[in-house]
């Protein structure tokens, strides 16, 4: 966040003594933000699903692949389990857990332990040292997986996929004749706990995921991922160039001229992050994984030419934008401004603007998906609250990700034994009210657009506030859990 910070005042501090520099930086990110806007909707129009084509995939050998690092053993354990009770026949597939660079043997010991108990069919494979974060542990075993697999599956190490999993993924393989497949992401206990959290996930599969597949042009989302084994080599494996390693293949395999299909049907929950610090680390390396890999890929989806079609780009950007923010320029021009009364009146609205426009694609993203779904009045609101308090955390990845930061790739913490008292304060939303507040009585003199753009800026903390508040009923619920689980 502090090189963002400094970046943004120094550009402010250029603004301030060269005027018509700020105003066309500032008109760029208003036309950026407009034009992700128009992305989306273009994408949207597109929502009508291409017809189906039956494959040749009757009897497909499936390697399951896990990858751990650092995880609680009771979780990857309770996954397994899942696994094992697959009504698939054990001979036509395989469970491959992976565990990368965990040092304290305390914590993949049980994991092997119990693979072994499991039997056939299942390996464990514990390495150090490993490079390319998940990516280079999902290489690693599909080293290990056996000659005749025909399918990789991706599973996260905390989801627990239903007895059905592989059936139905046989299934959607040979009535859709695609390359590759995801199925949506879930979550357990989230809908009585956390159903704000819940909703505010949901929409990138409902609305993103779901158009994209209508382009044809569907990007993994890494775990319930099923593809074909031929493709993933022929694509060049996993990638740790960034932090989001199955967006990005879902890119190559897009080029490369493969087919996916997003199945919308529920065959797995996971654990949503215990605290609203595990949230922002998990949306910052979403945010800023999906901004490198545009960047990586910047010739395949902005010139002409080349194997991607027009409404397949669109889709592509739509996904990768997703959780994209572009407001963190535009509120420290704002807020600088108005506390020293150096920045000009036309920059102090186009900045205004900016944030106005972020605002409002939030709440109607929020509330098109909620209406479509039939929410409730009080789900929406929440949901739009989770995507408000994690705003200032994507417009910080988004900035670091433009400014070619290189982050490390940080595994969500799903252990409620390494939770901290205080690891879910709301700083940053707190800093941002307090200087938005400190602003507002400057904000009222320069005009209602800037007036409101200044109390948007203050929403975060409140939101924050609740949805931090509905990840702690969560954690109590999956502690109960857990507890009652391993007693």
């Amino acid at each position: 966040m502090f090189r963002c910070l400094i970046a943004s005042v120094a550009l402010t501090t250029i603004f301030v003594w060269f005027p018509l520099v700020g105003i066309a930086a500032c008109s760029f990110l208003l036309l950026a933000q407009v034009a992700l806007i128009a992305i989306r909707i273009s994408a949207w129009r597109q929502s009508q699903r291409p017809a189906a084509t039956f494959g040749q995939c009757a009897d497909p050998f499936f390697s399951v692949h896990v990858a751990t690092y650092n995880e609680p053993p009771d979780m990857v354990i309770q996954t397994l389990r899942a696994l094992a009770a697959q009504n698939w026949p054990r001979e036509r597939f395989e469970v491959i857990v992976i565990d990368n660079n965990t040092s304290n043997p305390a914590l993949w010991k049980p994991i092997e332990n119990f693979c072994a108990k499991l039997g056939d069919g299942f390996t464990f494979l514990h390495r150090e040292n490993v490079s390319g974060a998940k990516a280079g542990a999902l290489n690693i075993a599909l080293e290990h997986s056996r000659v005749d697999a025909t399918h990789i599956v991706t599973v996260d190490a905390d989801y627990c996929v239903f007895p059905e999993f592989l059936s139905l993924a046989r299934e959607a393989l040979a009535s859709s004749g695609a390359d590759y497949i995801q199925f949506p992401q879930a979550y357990r206990m989230s809908t009585e706990n956390a159903v704000g959290v819940d909703a505010e996930l949901e929409e990138y599969f409902r609305t993103n995921i779901t158009t994209a597949d209508c382009a044809e042009a569907m990007l993994l989302t890494g775990t319930l991922s099923v593809l074909s084994r031929q493709a993933l080599i022929a694509s060049g494996g996993w990638s740790g160039s960034t932090t989001t390693e199955d967006a990005e293949l879902g890119l190559r395999l897009c080029r490369n001229g493969y087919i996916g299909r997003f199945i919308a049907t529920v065959v797995g929950q996971g654990l949503l992050p215990l605290s609203l610090n595990d949230l922002e680390h998990q949306r910052y390396r979403w945010a800023s994984g999906n901004i490198a890999t545009l960047m990586l890929h910047a010739r395949d989806l902005c010139l002409p030419g080349g194997p991607l079609r027009g409404h397949q780009r669109i889709a592509i950007c739509s996904q990768l934008t997703a959780w994209a923010n572009l407001s963190f320029l535009p509120a420290t021009v704002l807020l600088i401004g108005l506390l020293t009364h150096l920045v000009s009146q036309p920059l102090l609205m186009l900045s205004a603007a900016i944030i106005l426009l972020s605002l409002l694609e939030i709440c109607s993203r929020i509330m098109r998906r909620g209406a479509v779904a039939n929410r409730s009045r009080q789900v929406i609101l929440s949901a739009i609250s989770c995507r408000l308090a994690l705003a200032p955390v994507s417009a910080v990845a988004t900035m670091d990700a433009v400014l070619a930061k290189r982050t490390p790739f940080n595994v969500t913490n799903k252990s409620t034994e390494l939770l901290a008292p205080l690891c879910d304060e709301p700083v940053a939303q707190l800093f941002l009210a307090l200087a938005a507040t400190f602003a507002l009585s400057a904000a009222w003199s320069a005009g209602p657009l800037v007036f409101c753009a200044v109390l948007a800026l203050i929403l975060p903390l409140p939101a924050a506030l609740l949805t931090r508040r509905q990840l702690r009923d969560y954690r109590s619920v999956v502690t109960c859990e857990v507890n009652g689980a391993t007693a």
